[in-house]
């Protein structure tokens, strides 16, 4: 069985992707936001009533917990004082495995290993599929676990991009770090990976662009100016000063 959260929840068993009713749907997400991991009663109870639970709460969650056995199997499901854990295997949840490679890849970079470093990275971007946990954001551990999902994609994607500049492939990253910037506009270090890299490919005109909407959004959304070192990268691009654009990337 398959668990792939980095984007709408979706389980994959022998006979293809399983439907869950909305409320085995709700138990189950917040459960694999601790995979292995007891969940105490009480806090399943209050994510899946946020808004004050019935006073059947601790019956109606041991029914679901029954029904979620039926649907997952039951060595699956484990009743842990004081609750309950989901148990997944090495490599059966997306996220874990994400996780895993980017622990693998960061060390690679750090040992001076770019090229080996990037590609544990990169091969494991490609598992997003969108928001994580997509459709669940009602749940407040959901929220929480997918913001902090959210924080290692985008500081994985700028190391990556970082690791693929300074390797001289800038066109590896450009797909990537334009889908990043659309769905993150506030987050400059990805921004400042793009500009970088479409200055490489001879796109000064382009990175320009970017960098200007970058500027508005700020300003418009938040009343922020930019950061110096994207004005800096920004001055940059604009002299044709290219040590110091090759610099940014360090």
């Amino acid at each position: 069985m398959k668990f792939h959260v980095l984007g709408p929840l979706e389980i994959h068993g022998a006979d293809g992707i399983l439907s869950l009713p909305p409320k085995l749907r709700d138990l189950l997400t917040v459960l694999l936001c601790h995979p292995n991991r007891m969940v105490s009663a009480d806090r399943l109870i209050d994510a899946l009533w946020p808004c004050g639970p019935p006073r059947t709460a601790s019956k109606t969650l041991q029914g679901y917990v029954h029904h979620l056995r039926k649907h997952l199997g039951t060595h699956r499901l484990q009743s842990r004082r004081p609750g309950y854990a989901v148990v997944v295997g090495p490599g059966e949840m997306d996220a874990e495995t994400f996780a895993a490679a980017i622990g693998t890849g960061r060390a690679a970079i750090a040992d001076g290993l770019l090229d080996e470093g990037a590609a544990a990275i990169r091969q494991v971007l490609a598992l997003w599929r969108g928001a994580p946990y997509e459709g669940q954001e009602h749940l407040s551990p959901t929220r929480a676990e997918a913001f902090r999902l959210t924080e290692l994609r985008l500081a994985a994607t700028e190391e990556w991009a970082s690791a693929e500049l300074l390797l001289g492939r800038p066109a590896e990253v450009v797909g990537e770090l334009y889908g990043i910037v659309a769905d993150h506009p506030f987050h400059e270090r990805p921004r400042a990976r793009l500009l970088q890299a479409l200055y490489a490919l001879g796109r000064a005109a382009e990175a320009l662009d970017v960098c200007r909407a970058g500027q508005r959004a700020l300003a418009d959304e938040l009343g922020l100016a930019p950061s110096p070192a994207l004005q800096r990268l920004e001055h940059a691009i604009l002299t044709h000063d290219t040590s110091s654009i090759h610099a940014a990337a360090h």
